[in-house]
C-alpha cells in the first residue's frame, strides 16, 4: 500500500516538474523558409524568389539572409521581415545581370531572429 502511494506520488510530481517543459512556448522562432528559386524575372534579370513563412500564432521579426555565388564572387542579400501569425510572404530579389548572361549561380537562404533576441 505505501509503495502505491509513493509511485503514485513520484508520477504526480514529476508531472508538475515537467508540465512546464512540455507546453508549446510561443516565444520560439517560427519563421522558417518554405521556397526559394530563381529564374529570369519580368525584365530578364537574373531573380530570386524566397518565400517565408510564420506557423506560430504569435507576429515575428526575422532577418533573410540569401547567400551564394554569381560568376565566381560572392554575395549575401539581406532583408528584415515582419510576419503575422500564420502570414506568409514572397521576397523578390533582383541582380543587376540579364539571366541568360549568367553562367554560374547558386544560393542558399536561410532567416534568423533579429540580433535583439
Amino acid at each position: 500500500m505505501e509503495r502505491r502511494t509513493f509511485l503514485r506520488g513520484i508520477g504526480v510530481a514529476t508531472l508538475g516538474v515537467t508540465a512546464g517543459c512540455l507546453g508549446d512556448d510561443e516565444s520560439d522562432f517560427m519563421l522558417r523558409v518554405v521556397d526559394q528559386k530563381f529564374g529570369a524575372g519580368e525584365d530578364g534579370a537574373l531573380t530570386v524568389w524566397v518565400t517565408v513563412s510564420n506557423p506560430g500564432n504569435e507576429a515575428q521579426l526575422g532577418t533573410v539572409y540569401i547567400r551564394g555565388e554569381l560568376e565566381g564572387d560572392s554575395f549575401v542579400r539581406v532583408r528584415e521581415v515582419e510576419l503575422d501569425a500564420h502570414q506568409t510572404i514572397k521576397l523578390t530579389i533582383v541582380f543587376e545581370i540579364a539571366y541568360d548572361e549568367v553562367g554560374s549561380f547558386n544560393f542558399d537562404s536561410s532567416v534568423e531572429p533579429p540580433e535583439s533576441q
